[in-house]
Order: structure tokens, then C-alpha cells, then sequence
């Protein structure tokens, strides 16, 4: 190795390292040596020399710390803009230029999406997919942004989507991030685009199968997952699976969201006398946390429904009741039962008033009397 090579090496690794222990609204004396060594590189016509591969490496780390020092400042005054815009995507494409690696390219989308220029970000993924075909990360995240800024009619971008993300599984079917990054956009996606829950179903299927081992690093979130699929099953009117799979996750952790959907889906299928514990047991749980909490009302009002819909109506009164200003939070798909226990109550306590007056005018005409 040449004397200028192992001089330009020891200074690229140095800045590397002190990237790492250095904060990044602190960056701005590394930046001023990366582009110091970049300017001398250049000036001094040793790229030769030193190669492409650590040449890119210093582009990108000259990148990095300038889109890492302008985030500290963006965060630290509240701006929308990151000042040495230009200039960072001058030294992320000139990185690239030397060496098309996976990393590089993910970074410039990075940069480009946090900079607001979304249809630039995802050219970049589309092009390095291109070049090279790409690697189950970056047609991860390409399918996952397309997806995301997709409008529901629009069935070609959306199959472009699609087919990234196979192409993902297919080259790492064992990939946690593929089918978690798009979960995250087909949660509310097949609200609008139903032809995507066969993709939900998928994802969701594979998230479980690889947290079910003890030594899973996500095995600790096993039962949000089963929740999710419980929703997806909910949403898609299969209500005897959603139990089913609401029962797993709830078996390993007596989670709140898992209680709600429970009750969920014991009253879509009637069965109100089995969503009564469960009502309780939310309750009850919710109160011990002891805070106003407004999930806590809607399970007041659940319960209640539930004590309706088996003939109890004292309990039924009881819980719909509860709250002061009940009408005006009392969800709409309630409110006709709540208004008839309002006025049943009110009409109840009328009566009570009138039999406490007769009485009292009994017994003082008695009195009167003697």
C-alpha cells in the first residue's frame, strides 16, 4: 500500500470512529475534515490511489454527518428545512457513483423522504432495483412507500407494490422487517382496498410463526400480533377465527386491546352473557390504573349493553348511568338504550319524590290532627 493510500485510510477510519462517539449537533469540525481530505483527494489527483471503494466510503460518511448535523439543527429550531441539502446530495450520488451499494441507496432514499421529496425517494429505490434486482431490503421498503402514497384506485402502483414485496419474501421468506414494514400500511389499506387482505392474512400469519419461538427477538410482541390478525378476521366478518385467535393472544398476555375485541366480537355473534366477564374485567383494570382513561366510559357503556341484551335491566340502568354527562359521550350506536334507562330513571325517581311528599303530608296531617 502506497504512503499517500495508508495515510487516506487512517483518516477516513478515523472520522468513521469519531462519528460514532461524537453527538450529531456536534458535527460540524468532522464535516469540516471530511471535506478537507475530500478537497485534498481531488486537488491532488491521488483518487488513483486510493481507490474508488474508500473514496465513496468518504463521500457517504461526508453525507451522513451533514444530513446528521442539519437534523440536530431542524429538531433544535423547530425548521422544516435541512440547510446543507444540496450539498449532502451532491456527496450521497458521487458515493453511489463509485459504488452501487445497498446501503448508500437506502440512505439517499432516507435523506430524500426526510427532505419532503417523496417521488425522488422512491426513484432511487426503483433505480438501484433496477441495476442490480434489487436485495429483500430495499424491495421491502420500496413496496412499503409505494404502498403508503397509493391511492386506493390506483390498481397499477398498487400491483408495483405487490409484486416488490414478493419479490422480498422470495429472497428472504424468513425476513421479520418484509412482512412487518408492510403490515404497517395494509392495517389500513384494506379498509379501502379489500383485494389486500389475502396480503394481510399472509403477513400477519408469518409475523406469528416466526415470534412463536422462545428465542425470537420479537416473541415478546407474539400477542399484538394474534391481536391484529383477531381485527383482521373481525373486519372480514369471520367472527368464530377472530375468537379463536383473540383467545391465543389474550392467553399470553390479559392485554386491554385484546378485552375490547373479545367483547367485539362476542356481541357481533350475540353472545352477550359470554362478553359480560370480559366487560369487567376491562373495567376493572382500567380503574386500577387510576386515571381518567376514555376507553373507560365505552366499557361502562358495553357492559351495559350487554346487561340489556340479557334482560337485566337494573344493571343495564346501573351502568348506563354511571357517567354525569352520559349523553353527550354515549357511543350513537347506544344512545337510543341509554335514553330509555335516562328516562326510565328519571320517571323512577319522580315517582319516588311524589311518594316521599304523600308521605310527608300523611304523616303532618296526622300530627295536625292530634
Amino acid at each position: 500500500m502506497s504512503r499517500e493510500k495508508q495515510l487516506f485510510s487512517n483518516a477516513l477510519s478515523k472520522l468513521q470512529e469519531r462519528k460514532k462517539t461524537t453527538d450529531r449537533e456536534a458535527y460540524e469540525p468532522l464535516i469540516e475534515q471530511a471535506e478537507a481530505l475530500l478537497q485534498k483527494c481531488t486537488t491532488d489527483e491521488v483518487i488513483m490511489d486510493t481507490g474508488n471503494e474508500s473514496l465513496s466510503e468518504l463521500y457517504f460518511l461526508t453525507a451522513e454527518l451533514l444530513f446528521g448535523y442539519d437534523l440536530a439543527v431542524r429538531f433544535a429550531t423547530h425548521s422544516k428545512s435541512l440547510t446543507n441539502e444540496a450539498r449532502t446530495l451532491e456527496y450521497y450520488h458521487k458515493a453511489i457513483a463509485l459504488e452501487d451499494k445497498e446501503e448508500y441507496s437506502y440512505a439517499l432514499w432516507n435523506f430524500l423522504s426526510t427532505a419532503g421529496h417523496r417521488a425522488e425517494g422512491i426513484a432511487v429505490l426503483e433505480h438501484f432495483i433496477e441495476r442490480t434486482g434489487g436485495t429483500a431490503k430495499i424491495l421491502s421498503q420500496a413496496a412499503e412507500y409505494i404502498l403508503m402514497y397509493a391511492d386506493s384506485e390506483d390498481t397499477k402502483t398498487i400491483q408495483k407494490s405487490l409484486e416488490y414485496f414478493y419479490r422480498a419474501i422470495e429472497m428472504e421468506p424468513n425476513r421479520y422487517e418484509t412482512y412487518w414494514a408492510f403490515w404497517t400500511d395494509l392495517e389500513e389499506a384494506v379498509d379501502v382496498c379489500p383485494q389486500l387482505y389475502k396480503e394481510a392474512f399472509l403477513c400477519l400469519e408469518k409475523l406469528i410463526a416466526l415470534s412463536l419461538p422462545e428465542t425470537s427477538k420479537n416473541h415478546d410482541t407474539l400477542q399484538n400480533r394474534y391481536f391484529d390478525l383477531a381485527l383482521i378476521y373481525i373486519k372480514t366478518k369471520d367472527y368464530e377465527k377472530a375468537l379463536e385467535t383473540v383467545k391465543k393472544g389474550l392467553a399470553i398476555c390479559n392485554h386491554d386491546y385484546g378485552n375490547r375485541l373479545i367483547i367485539e366480537i362476542f356481541m357481533k355473534l350475540n353472545r352477550f352473557e359470554e362478553a359480560i366477564p370480559y366487560c369487567l374485567n376491562r373495567i376493572g383494570a382500567l380503574l386500577n390504573e387510576q386515571k381518567s382513561n376514555p376507553s373507560l366510559a365505552k366499557a361502562f357503556f358495553d357492559l351495559a349493553h350487554c346487561y340489556h341484551m340479557t334482560s337485566q335491566p337494573n344493571l343495564a340502568a346501573k351502568y348506563y348511568l354511571a357517567f354525569e354527562n352520559g349523553q353527550d359521550i354515549v357511543p350513537q350506536e347506544y344512545r337510543n338504550e341509554y335514553l330509555y334507562y335516562d328516562k326510565r330513571s328519571r320517571s323512577l325517581l319522580g315517582r319516588l319524590k311524589k311518594m316521599l311528599r304523600n308521605m310527608g303530608n300523611a304523616i303532618g296531617s296526622l300530627f295536625r290532627k292530634s
